[in-house]
């Protein structure tokens, strides 16, 4: 079992909880090449501390031990909680194995 980027982001939808005006909530979804899949979550990169703009974050989870002989694709998603995001960060990334999607953050 080894935590792995999953195989694609569908989307990611950044909202502000109405108790912390100051924390933003990202949800993101996304596939993984096959059932079995656990603890999706997302994890900071430190490609983000390059551009004080952008925080970029990695979706991970846990493949199965022992992946189906014929796998279908499986969606998975995951939310994260980010507080205190300092004011200068205007952009969320999130990357998979294949892709990436940015989220802008509305003031």
């Amino acid at each position: 079992m080894t935590e792995l980027q999953v195989e694609r982001v569908s989307s990611v939808i950044l909202s502000r909880p109405p108790d912390a005006p100051d924390s933003i909530i990202v949800r993101v979804s996304g596939m993984v090449s096959s059932a079995g899949w656990t603890e999706p979550k997302l994890t900071p990169l430190d490609e983000s501390l390059t551009n004080s703009s952008i925080r970029i974050y990695s979706f991970v989870a846990t493949s199965p031990e022992m992946p189906e002989e014929t796998s279908v694709e499986a969606p998975v998603e995951t939310e994260l909680q980010v507080d205190g995001l300092p004011p200068e960060v205007k952009t969320i990334r999130v990357v998979s194995a294949t892709n990436a999607i940015s989220a802008p953050i509305v003031q």
